[in-house]
């Protein structure tokens, strides 16, 4: 197989660090230097995608305060719960407003309000044109989302589609588990 893959024109392999800057990515285990400050780390992610300071000062503290962390963000890492260190993951990927956000498994260790807030995140990025990839075992949390899926097998691309090409009448869970048989 071969192929180039193109992030607004720009491809990957000439233009590598553009398009990063274009993206962002959360891991569903979010490793953060645990000796950092929270402000501190977001601030180093920021540098790296040279964000200006007048962006990064509004997205950090819009998001703060959408996952109620603002009270928390001058403390270290390390004393955080999963789930907090996930709203940081999740705050340093959104600070420099990505086109690309690729997230896996990213309701892991939140609590129910977060991950309302990050469905809502999702479909707000969605709505402004943006790309969203994200793996998920949550399976009616993709129907809801999405508006492609592909499932994987092990390791093995089985089945994508639109939502309504792959699931039709059924339900998403439905479909995967008669592809398990």
């Amino acid at each position: 197989m071969s192929g180039e893959i193109l992030i607004n024109g720009k491809s990957i392999k000439t233009n590598p660090m553009e398009c990063k800057k274009e993206m962002a990515f959360v891991p569903d285990n979010p490793e953060l230097y645990e000796n950092m400050k929270a402000i501190d780390f977001i601030n180093f992610v920021c540098d790296m995608y040279e964000v200006d300071r007048e962006v990064r000062q509004e997205n950090i503290k819009k998001y703060a305060k959408l996952f109620e962390i603002e009270n928390n963000l001058n403390d270290t890492i390390n004393s955080f719960s999963h789930g907090m260190k996930q709203k940081v993951a999740i705050i340093s990927a959104l600070a420099h407003n990505p086109k690309i956000l690729v997230m896996d498994e990213p309701f892991v260790g939140l609590d129910p309000k977060a991950v309302y807030d990050v469905k809502e995140v999702i479909k707000e990025m969605i709505m402004e044109g943006k790309i969203v990839f994200f793996s998920t075992h949550i399976l009616d949390v993709a129907e809801k989302l999405c508006s492609r899926v592909a499932i994987i097998k092990k390791g093995k691309l089985i089945k994508v589609g639109s939502m309504e090409e792959i699931k039709g009448d059924k339900s998403l869970e439905k479909v995967f588990l008669e592809l398990e048989k």
